[in-house]
């Protein structure tokens, strides 16, 4: 009851508790009756519930509720009445989203890397005279025709079903293991009962397991979240109404984009009516003789150090994962340094690179972009800062 009570979704205490409600003097039944009532629940059945009288059968909803009419009827198959109420119990309507993606499990690397090595990445007399952008082009239409050559891309349909902020790779495989061992009960002949016994033996104990994991990973993510958020007094109650499921109500469908528009122009206003008198800031100058003229020349080292050191995550407008970046870096690194070095002696951004991609986070209701500066000037910009 202590943890039910938490939900902020409507909760139904329902069943036969053989218990005589109908007796407030009976001890057993004040102290059910004040347990209902210490966590907020309130019975909602007021009739005789059995043949022979008395309220066995109870029907608890929160106190701050709407009262369901319950009703108690005799159907004849048991001395006790069947209780029949009206509750709303709407499942919201799941969510599917269409994308186009590639098997990148698929994928053999030691054929991309054969590929590679056969296109004109690795032709410098085939991309020597190319400009950034041309440079740039070429990079991304070979690779992407080597991909569609090994792994084509398909559409595929997916249910919008957000993880958990706790949920980490050690869940992700831990659950994967578990759907194996799923599926491995599932394909054991029937006949065969020591094989069926041992499969759903390993999958009972890795599912075990795998909550006990959830478990420990939820736990620990909120205490520390708790910890880390104690300097600022909103930002833990914010994470407890999270936690509690007290989130903020969703936005309704009718807003549309000009109502956001609006809404984010008022934000900008008002800050800046809040921050009008405020002195303009001031900045430390640079130090005499600080210039900077030119950039020095990348290497096949530099870049790649500077790739392997590369986290492995990677925006939708790459053509390749960035793993995969990684263990072809030996092949490619002649042609991304040429193209990078060029790209700082011409004091410039290819074209291709300067797109943008907005992204909404359904959950939060947020929205990020990110920007590519349409420009490039590298000589006199730490003056200018």
């Amino acid at each position: 009851m202590d943890h039910i009570v938490t939900y902020v979704d409507p909760i139904h205490v329902v069943g036969d508790i053989n218990i005589r409600l109908d007796r407030p003097d009976d001890p057993v039944s004040r102290q059910f009756t004040d347990t209902l009532s210490d966590h907020g629940l309130v019975c909602r059945v007021t009739t005789p519930t059995h043949d022979c009288g008395g309220l066995l059968d109870i029907v608890t909803t929160r106190g701050d509720l709407p009262s369901p009419s319950v009703e108690a009827a005799d159907i004849g198959l048991s001395d006790d009445r069947l209780l029949k109420w009206t509750v709303p119990l709407v499942r919201p309507c799941s969510e599917y989203t269409t994308r186009t993606c590639r098997p990148w499990r698929l994928l053999d690397t030691d054929e991309f890397r054969a590929a590679v090595q056969s296109s004109s990445l690795c032709r410098p007399d085939l991309w020597t005279d190319l400009d950034i952008d041309g440079l740039a082009q070429l990079y991304n239409t070979e690779v992407t025709a080597i991909l569609d050559r090994l792994i084509p891309a398909r559409t595929v349909t997916c249910r919008c079903r957000p993880s958990d902020p706790w949920f980490d790779e050690e869940c992700r495989v831990m659950k994967r293991q578990v759907r194996r061992l799923e599926s491995a009960v599932r394909r054991a002949d029937p006949s065969d009962a020591v094989t069926v016994a041992a499969a759903t033996a390993a999958w009972t104990a890795e599912r075990r397991a795998y909550r006990a994991l959830l478990r420990r990973k939820r736990e620990a993510f909120w205490i520390d979240k708790v910890d880390s958020e104690r300097s600022s007094p909103r930002q833990p109650w914010r994470s407890i109404d999270a936690l509690m499921g007290r989130g903020r109500v969703p936005t309704p469908s009718a807003v549309d984009a000009m109502a956001f528009h609006k809404h984010s122009d008022a934000k900008v206003a008002d800050v800046r009516a809040m921050t009008a008198d405020v002195p303009p800031p001031s900045f430390t100058p640079s130090p005499p003789g600080c210039l900077l003229a030119e950039f020095r020349l990348l290497t096949v080292a530099d870049l790649t150090a500077a790739v392997r050191a590369l986290p492995d995550k990677q925006s939708a407008s790459d053509p390749i994962p960035t793993s995969l970046l990684k263990s072809c870096i030996d092949v490619l690194s002649p042609f991304l340094v040429q193209m990078f070095n060029w790209s700082l002696l011409a004091g410039s951004v290819p074209t291709i690179f300067k797109a943008a991609y907005i992204t909404e986070e359904a959950r939060l209701g947020l929205c990020g972009c990110t920007f590519i500066p349409t420009n490039f000037q590298p000589v006199g910009a730490l003056q200018a800062a």
